[in-house]
């Protein structure tokens, strides 16, 4: 196995802290130091840290965990990235970091900071909306941009609760997670978890998911009636007398696993050997633009066998937009799309040759991320 060459770091403050006050025994230094932190001086300051001992607790604990992450065998750090607060202190520990690196030639990794937005303590209510579910984003694309074979997450700086989701995050998405506690002696790992996930459900709910994923803000009559299992992943605030509902932290950390580790797992969507043109109920009128919507999913996505136009009680039952999730028809799972346009709407079903659950919900979400308004 190829040792892990990408090191995502959450990053806080502790070495700002450590400057604050003069060490027992100084470094020499020191005054050089002193100088650099009081002018804010950040990059000057990085390559002065870079001739004390990594080890040396002033440089702080991003700086001690990378000494012990380069001992382990299944690591070689190629690539650092830090993930910083949307703070000042946050973006001087991002140049002082890049500078530390670049800097130390022995290191000889590429290092570049990255700021969380809303990741910051002055207003708890943005931490809590965005800046932990901006931190699981950041976490996703740079596992996205490099693979999760290549990365482990050092979640030793930083806020409790931007600490707790990045280990969450590892074990969700199959990456080593890497801590140490002030008091501890050494690094510890959490190895990854086998973690499962609820086809069925994440089939049933994927026109919301991508919805939510996307940023949206959806009313309680924009969703209908919300299934325990997708509370869970939600925030709900009541506004002018109605609940709205957004995505949270933990909503984000589940669905940023899904869709890396169906990247990587998931059956590809193949082809149809036998396709046959939609077909449409001669009895029914339908929506402008309907049936050549219908058409061009069909010829446009080679794994869509067929289609065919399905019953509806009433207007009411359709949500407004395009939209597609997986429903029970006759007792098994069926893929439905809606179109809902000027308050007139029509559903239809697309049918696949392989039609199981994991199938069906990777079909869904692929839908959603292309042809959802």
């Amino acid at each position: 196995m190829q040792p892990r060459d990408t090191v995502i770091c959450t990053v806080g403050t502790s070495l700002l802290t450590n400057l604050r006050t003069a060490p027992a025994s100084p470094p020499a230094n020191w005054s050089v130091i002193q100088s650099a932190y009081q002018g804010r001086e950040w990059r000057r300051l990085g390559r002065e840290l870079a001739a004390l001992d990594p080890r040396d607790r002033l440089c702080g604990a991003e700086i001690n965990t990378l000494e012990e992450i380069r001992a382990k065998s299944w690591i070689e750090p190629r690539r650092l990235i830090f993930l910083v607060s949307d703070t000042d202190d946050g973006r001087a520990m991002g140049n002082v970091l890049e500078a530390y690196c670049q800097t130390r030639r022995d290191l000889a990794v590429q290092a570049h900071s990255v700021v969380v937005e809303g990741l910051q303590d002055a207003r708890p209510s943005e931490f809590k909306s965005r800046g932990l579910r901006n931190l699981v984003r950041a976490i996703g694309e740079q596992v996205a941009k490099f693979g999760a074979d290549h990365v482990v997450i050092d979640a030793t700086g930083g806020y409790k609760a931007q600490i707790a989701l990045a280990v969450v995050m590892g074990q969700v998405l199959s990456i080593p997670v890497l801590y140490k506690h002030e008091r501890f002696s050494t690094i510890i790992d959490f190895p990854p978890l086998p973690i499962a996930f609820d086809y069925d459900f994440l089939g049933k709910q994927a026109d919301l998911l991508v919805a939510f994923g996307r940023g949206a803000t959806l009313t309680a009559s924009e969703v209908g009636n919300v299934d325990e299992k997708l509370r869970v992943l939600l925030t709900e605030v009541e506004i002018d007398g109605e609940m709205v509902y957004e995505l949270n932290p933990i909503g984000a950390i589940y669905l940023t696993g899904y869709r890396q580790r169906s990247s990587r797992e998931a059956p590809p969507l193949k082809p149809a050997q036998h396709r046959k043109a939609p077909t449409f109920g001669k009895d029914h009128h339908y929506p402008s633009q309907f049936k050549e919507f219908v058409q061009r999913v069909w010829e446009e996505n080679e794994w869509v066998q067929t289609a065919h136009t399905v019953p509806y009680a009433g207007q009411a039952g359709i949500r407004k937009g395009i939209s597609f999730r997986v429903e029970q028809v006759d007792g098994a799972p069926a893929l439905i799309g809606s179109y809902k346009v000027n308050d007139f709407g029509a559903r239809f079903r697309l049918r696949l040759e392989d039609e199981q659950p994991p199938t069906l919900a990777a079909a869904a979400f692929d839908l959603n991320d292309r042809y959802q308004l």
